[in-house]
């Protein structure tokens, strides 16, 4: 039975399967106290994982490299290595947080966050710690981030 619901691209894409579980995901989130940070963290580190997984790239810093590609080619935002000397990562013009209408405030973004940890921890084969250092609103309601790592390059 799965076979058929794969194969008419009902896990299409992101959007439509999360309308589709919300009405059933929210209420099991506030009974068990699952925050939606912590769910978009583990999101962003399956991504980051998979995204590890498909880059060719062998070097740490030509994958980051590749990634950073990846985010002009997808009109995403802007990804650049800061600093090699304790891995020190910026996303700027983030359109992903900038979809946030009105927020007014300034909050950590945990997809990133998981993203960046999924990628680095796989690509190493080491667990990789990452948080957001700093954030501050950029260009026509997008924002820059700036995430530190425990690793050097």
């Amino acid at each position: 039975m799965s076979e058929l619901v794969e194969d008419k691209g009902f896990w299409r894409d992101f959007a439509s399967t999360a309308a589709f579980f919300s009405p059933a995901v929210s209420p099991l989130q506030r009974e068990f106290g699952v925050s939606s940070k912590d769910l978009m963290r583990k999101i962003g580190e399956e991504f980051g994982r998979k995204a590890s997984e498909s880059i060719p790239e062998k070097e740490l810093l030509a994958s980051l490299n590749h990634l950073s590609e990846v985010w002009r080619k997808h009109s995403v935002g802007r990804l650049e290595v800061i600093t090699e000397e304790t891995l020190t990562i910026r996303i700027s013009d983030c359109i992903i947080c900038g979809q946030i209408p009105e927020l007014g405030k300034f909050f950590e973004c945990s997809f990133h966050e998981g993203f960046l940890n999924g990628f680095l921890s796989h690509r190493l084969k080491t667990p990789v710690k990452v948080w957001q250092e700093r954030g501050e609103p950029g260009q026509g309601g997008t924002w820059t981030r700036t995430f530190k790592t425990d690793i050097k390059l």
